[in-house]
Order: structure tokens, then C-alpha cells, then sequence
């Protein structure tokens, strides 16, 4: 415990000791990388659908309220299996374009008059929350964030010094769930990004590692399925490290649903329950 947050022990809360929550970000392609919105990936959610309806796999999915607006039928398709929808801003905007204020009212406005009740989760763009974002949610009637990497990513956030598992953000009583990574010591995060990017040993690891209780793990459409839309990345804007990553993570020979499926074997075998991360959250709350 620190004056800043409280650690919280949820594993006196739930049955199962070992919890896998898949997490999706629906949003717009590859998030805030091109330069005019695309939505290709939306058409590949019956497929997500029914990969997952046919195994019985709940789904948090952190929804960008712009969807909401403009591609309501899709989302209803994705509501035809055991799916949580929290909010994931409104409009996914660069870090240099973010207005907090206008993201996270507007998306939880969206996501209002779209289920006809208020979000209780949020996920802010690339990981990105500040204290001030924080008190924001709080004020806005939030009860918890999935938005930090307690990992390091170069030019975006260094969250080194972050716990590892959920904790109380004191001031505010917001629940943060951060994304999961191996271990305190091993702070890759256990995401399909990453899964793509480091390939077999990374897959591995995983395997033979002794991984946390709770599992937070995140992917995004994109990742699943190869867009025609990557032809539109203006690779020439990033620099050289990120162009090397975002060809091997975005390249169309990856089967990501099979890299899914992988990891869904891997983490039963392990002896993980599949939950929302509303199950954990009401159980910690209770």
C-alpha cells in the first residue's frame, strides 16, 4: 500500500483462483495509427462471434463510442453472446489531439443512449490515464479503469513503478485493472500484440512460466484478422523501431484467431475460468 493507491486481494472474493478475462478494444483500424478513420475490422465480428459463442467464451469489450453511433447493427451482433460493453473514449484521438474531458463524457453519452444505461468500466486510448483523468471518471460515475501497462513503452509511458495486479486508486475509489504481464520482474504484457510480435519463444514462455491469478488479456480486430486498411499505415511517419514493429505485428500472413485459439488451450490446460471483468469487478466490490 502507498498513499496513492491500495493493492486489492480479490482472491477471497471469487471460486476460482485462476481468471482469464479476454479483453477487446473495438475501435476504429489500428486505433489512432491512420490518418482518416477506417472500420473495416467491424466486419469480422460475426467470425469473432462464433469463434467464441462455439466455445462458450465470455467477452469484455471496450467500445469506442463513435461505433455506437455510426455501426449500431454490428455492435448487436457482438451482443449475441455473453459480452460486457464498457467504454473506450469516443473518438480514439492521437495522444497530441486527446481532450479527456470530451472523451470520456462524450463515450459514456454514446454508450447511454446506445444501452440505455451508464458504463461502469473505461479503457483510455494506448494506455494513457492521468490522476486528473482519474478524478474525471470518478466525478462521471465510473467505478473502474483497464487502461494502465505497468510495462515500458518508449515514447508513450513508463509504468515501471506500477503494481502488477488491481489496486484502489485512493483518492478517487476507481478500481484500476491493469493489462497483465508475466511477472514483476518479466513485465511483458500477456496481449496478442505482443504474442504476434515476439512469436514462438514468446508463446513459450507463457507455457512454462508460472503466470498471475488474474489474467487481463487484450487484442483488438486488427490483430485478429489481416485488413486491407494496413496498406493505408504511414509507416514513413514512425520511427525505424516502430516500423519494424507494426510490419511484423500487422503482417497479413499472422493467423491471429489462431493465436487466440493457442491461448485459450494454453491458459485451460493452465486451469484458468474464463470471466467478464464485471464478474471480478462485483465480486471485489461485494
Amino acid at each position: 500500500m502507498t498513499g496513492s493507491y491500495s493493492v486489492v486481494d480479490f482472491s477471497s472474493s471469487v471460486k476460482s483462483k485462476k481468471i482469464a478475462c479476454l479483453t477487446l478494444d473495438l475501435e476504429q483500424d489500428y486505433g489512432d495509427l491512420l490518418v482518416e478513420p477506417s472500420y473495416e475490422g467491424l466486419s469480422h465480428i460475426p467470425e469473432l462471434v462464433g469463434f467464441l459463442g462455439a466455445r462458450g467464451i465470455p467477452l469484455t469489450c471496450f467500445i469506442q463510442g463513435s461505433i455506437l453511433d455510426m455501426y449500431p447493427g454490428q455492435v448487436k451482433v457482438l451482443s449475441t453472446i455473453d459480452t460486457e460493453f464498457e467504454s473506450h473514449s469516443y473518438s480514439h484521438p492521437t495522444p497530441r489531439q486527446m481532450n479527456s474531458e470530451f472523451e470520456i463524457k462524450e463515450g459514456k453519452a454514446a454508450y447511454s443512449r446506445f444501452f440505455g444505461c451508464d458504463p461502469l468500466g473505461y479503457r483510455a486510448p494506448l494506455g494513457v490515464v492521468s490522476d486528473s483523468d482519474y478524478a474525471l471518471l470518478a466525478d462521471c460515475g465510473f467505478k473502474f479503469d483497464s487502461s494502465i501497462f505497468p510495462s515500458l513503452r518508449p515514447g508513450a509511458f513508463n509504468n515501471l513503478w506500477k503494481p502488477t495486479v488491481p489496486y484502489l486508486i485512493n483518492s478517487c475509489r476507481i478500481i484500476e485493472f491493469p493489462f497483465t504481464v508475466i511477472s514483476n520482474i518479466i513485465r511483458i504484457p500477456i496481449a496478442l500484440s505482443y504474442i504476434k510480435l515476439l512469436g514462438a519463444p514468446y508463446l513459450w514462455l507463457l507455457r512454462n512460466s508460472v503466470l498471475p491469478g488474474l489474467i487481463i488479456f487484450d487484442f483488438h480486430l486488427h490483430d485478429l484478422f489481416p485488413l486491407d486498411s494496413v496498406s493505408k499505415l504511414p509507416l514513413g511517419d514512425f520511427p525505424p523501431m516502430y516500423r519494424r514493429i507494426f510490419r511484423r505485428v500487422y503482417r497479413r500472413d499472422l493467423d491471429g484467431m489462431a493465436l487466440l485459439e493457442n491461448l485459450i488451450s494454453l491458459l485451460q490446460v493452465k486451469g484458468y475460468t474464463f470471466l467478464k471483468l464485471i464478474d471480478v469487478f462485483e465480486a471485489v466490490a461485494r
